[in-house]
């Protein structure tokens, strides 16, 4: 039930500054957006563990974008870059009311290497991203008839790396609280037809709700600009982000599978308002008209496995590609592995 705390679907781009009439549009920019999550395929099964199960798991991550899209679905000529990252997830099973209630905790981390994006330094604000805490309550958790619907609630605490407003690439979002509501439903469809045995249906869906940010855009003496300023913009705004994605998993036995999924994202329009250039040397500040900058659009394709090497630790991983993007860094490829270790509650003396 773990979110994804950043990566290439969780950029904004600014495609475009105008300086009311007197400059043209300058180069891209790109910052973190915390939305949706990177749930797994069968993950929600996890509802059958036993109270007292205490989960320790390691998340390390990598892809290759080999275009950075604007928000009209325009491709940045000669833009690239290669996207990491790594965090560490502590999960704890307890009960409430007579159900699984999951508590969890997550610290990620990640930076972007080889980037180019054409019209800028290409530096990278990179390091901690904003740690999440999310909960977890099933309202079904039944693995005799394999069925399990479960409400995960994550909040995303504006808690990382300082944004740095001057760099054309950052991990972290412009200091936003971000509020993601999920529902998770898996079905074993072997009950069904025997030609189903072992055949499971995951279905993963979201909103993400999101603060307004501060100070997403600073620019000095923009190169398009007929003299020398600085640009800045002082709030971002940013709309709802939806996410669905589904699964179709083989898993012959326990914490054994492998999965193909597909998963869509739209929404999460982000816009830059309150803008004014100051002229250097001169009382003058030229208003700026709201700055359109990216959104969380995207269709991927999922490939997932599961082995467990012991009864008490397991490999999984998650192989992506992105069909479709509109406003980010579209992954051409992307895997991430996924380590974990499982404490499994002592039975009660005798």
């Amino acid at each position: 039930m773990r979110r994804k705390p950043w990566g290439a679907d969780a950029l904004m781009v600014a495609a475009a500054v105008l300086l009311g009439s007197l400059v043209e549009p300058c180069a891209p920019a790109v910052a973190g957006s915390d939305h949706s999550s990177d749930t797994y395929a069968g993950d929600y099964t996890g509802g059958s563990l036993p109270t007292g199960t205490f989960i320790v798991l390691q998340y390390l991550g990598s892809s290759h974008a080999d275009a950075l899209i604007d928000s009209r679905g325009n491709e940045v000529p000669n833009s690239f870059a290669n996207i990491w990252e790594e965090f560490t997830r502590f999960v704890y099973f307890s009960q409430l009311a007579g159900h699984p209630l999951v508590i969890e905790a997550e610290i990620p981390f990640a930076t972007l290497t080889n980037v180019n994006i054409p019209g800028t330094n290409n530096l990278v604000a990179g390091g901690l991203v904003d740690p999440v805490v999310h909960l977890t309550y099933f309202f079904i958790a039944d693995a005799k008839i394999q069925r399990w619907l479960g409400v995960t609630n994550y909040f995303y605490l504006p808690l990382g790396r300082s944004f740095n407003s001057q760099a054309p690439v950052n991990v972290s979002t412009a200091r936003q609280f971000t509020d993601v509501p999920q529902i998770g439903y898996t079905e074993g469809l072997g009950k069904f037809t025997p030609a189903l045995k072992s055949v499971f249906f995951d279905l993963v869906a979201n909103a993400s709700f999101h603060t307004n940010g501060n100070n997403p855009v600073t620019v000095i003496n923009p190169s398009s600009a007929p003299f020398p300023g600085i640009l800045t913009y002082d709030t971002l705004t940013q709309g709802t982000s939806y996410n669905i994605k589904a699964f179709l998993r083989f898993e012959p036995k326990t914490f054994l599978f492998a999965a193909l999924g597909i998963e869509k994202s739209w929404g999460g329009q982000q816009t830059a308002r309150n803008g004014g250039f100051a002229v250097t040397g001169l009382p003058l500040v030229i208003p700026q008209a709201d700055l359109p900058l990216g959104r969380d659009d995207f269709l991927r394709g999922h490939f997932q496995f599961q082995a467990p090497l012991t009864r008490d630790f397991a490999v999984a991983g998650d192989v992506f590609h992105d069909f479709d993007r509109v406003g980010g860094l579209r992954n051409n490829i992307g895997a991430e592995v996924r380590l974990t270790k499982f404490f499994f509650p002592q039975p009660p003396s005798k």
